[in-house]
């Protein structure tokens, strides 16, 4: 009898070391599915990269700040296209003069959300970065884009677009001034 309970106890509890070591390979299994899955979409997606240049100006009267009213700025840019209308955009603009309140060299990092059907329009979301500024960062800045991009030749694509940025020059007291830009980048396709 001894020996019947022994063997009762050991089979419960292989039972219960199979049962658990089930789930976790149901689990594998179904994450290696969905990394095959997506694996396969982001093949069919598009990574172009790119460099392009901008012009900005004020829509107020910022001189009095000590600060540029326009300027041109070159500028990276990434964007990631998967099969259908939308894409991701990031960009890095360089301000030698400063931008957003800053007299010194500013990067202003922004990132886009694009819809295409044949023009493509967006909203984003960037902050500038100098030395000129406090705490070195500015507010953020949102920014709507309209555009038009059109392929030259296998895998070389030209980006024209248009921007209107809200609050770019918050981080200067009592000038609280949007601005517009006006781009163009070359981007290759891999």
């Amino acid at each position: 009898m001894r020996t019947a309970t022994t063997t009762g106890a050991i089979v419960g509890t292989t039972l219960r070391t199979t049962t658990r070591t089930t789930q976790p390979t149901k689990g594998l299994l179904l994450a290696a599915l969905l990394l095959i899955a997506g694996a396969r979409t982001a093949g069919a997606a598009e990574h172009r990269f790119g460099l392009g240049e901008l012009y900005w100006r004020s829509l107020g009267d910022v001189q009095e700040a000590g600060v540029d009213r326009d300027g041109v700025a070159p500028y990276l840019s990434y964007q990631y296209v998967p099969e259908g209308i939308f894409r991701l955009e990031l960009d890095l603009e360089y301000y030698k003069d400063g931008f957003g309140g800053s007299t010194s060299a500013a990067y202003s990092p922004v990132a886009y959300v694009l819809v295409e059907f044949g023009l493509y329009v967006g909203v984003g979301v960037g902050m500038t970065f100098s030395d000129g500024l406090s705490d070195n960062t500015s507010d953020p800045f949102y920014a709507a884009r309209v555009g038009w991009d059109f392929q030259v030749i296998p895998r070389l694509h030209i980006d024209v677009n248009a921007n209107y940025r809200a609050d770019t020059f918050k981080a200067l007291e009592n000038y609280d001034q949007d601005s517009i830009t006006f781009g163009a980048a070359a981007r290759l396709e891999f």
